[in-house]
């Protein structure tokens, strides 16, 4: 989480990051409250994240972290549309391995603490079950998104899904360390965590 929100407070052009959890793990949005996170939890480790949505079990999934700075167009989207825009991009490729999905509309949406018991619109379903979704931060410095899809996916298809020119990310000298001061000062703190 702490990285996430160094390359957006960092880079000077969009950065997709896509990750895997070494072990289970739980993040949360930001506006949860910590005792409705445990109480689904139980024992795995959670971390509160810096944008919105609900509870997400990690371990299974694909992690994307989407870091787009300012002044770029997306950034003077509202929400929803941003949402909206970076799911179709996704569904591209999301549908040539997983056939049949598509994006959750009105009637699919349940309300929920458990992001991927709980559709909301605009997320990514695959026979009817949640696959895909994610959660928004708008801030100075531009728009940070986190999501996570269900499934096998080619990394360079989803970032291609989202550009229309892909390099390799060179992260900036400072980054370990601006990682690092978000981590101890941040991140790792019962008071980020616990504070609602």
């Amino acid at each position: 989480m702490a990285t996430d929100e160094a390359v957006l407070l960092s880079a000077e052009i969009p950065v997709l990051r896509l990750y895997r959890w070494a072990a289970p793990a739980v993040t949360f949005g930001y506006a949860q409250r910590y005792s409705e996170v445990l109480r689904i939890s139980g024992p795995l480790p959670a971390i509160r994240r810096w944008t919105g949505g609900g509870t997400v079990f990690h371990g299974q999934d694909l992690t994307l972290s989407l870091s787009v700075p300012e002044p770029h167009p997306l950034c003077r989207m509202r929400p929803k549309e941003i949402y909206q825009k970076l799911h179709e991009a996704l569904l591209e490729v999301v549908v040539k391995t997983q056939p049949g999905s598509r994006l959750a509309v009105e009637a699919d949406c349940r309300p929920g603490s458990a992001c991927f018991q709980s559709p909301a619109l605009n997320d990514i379903l695959c026979g009817g079950k949640k696959i895909g979704g994610g959660a928004l931060r708008r801030g100075k410095r531009g728009v940070l998104y986190q999501g996570s899809l269900h499934g096998s996916f080619p990394s360079a298809g989803l970032a291609e899904s989202l550009a229309s020119a892909v390099t390799c990310f060179e992260p900036m000298s400072g980054l370990p360390a601006l990682c690092e001061s978000l981590e101890q000062g941040k991140y790792g703190t019962f008071a980020w965590n616990q504070m609602r």
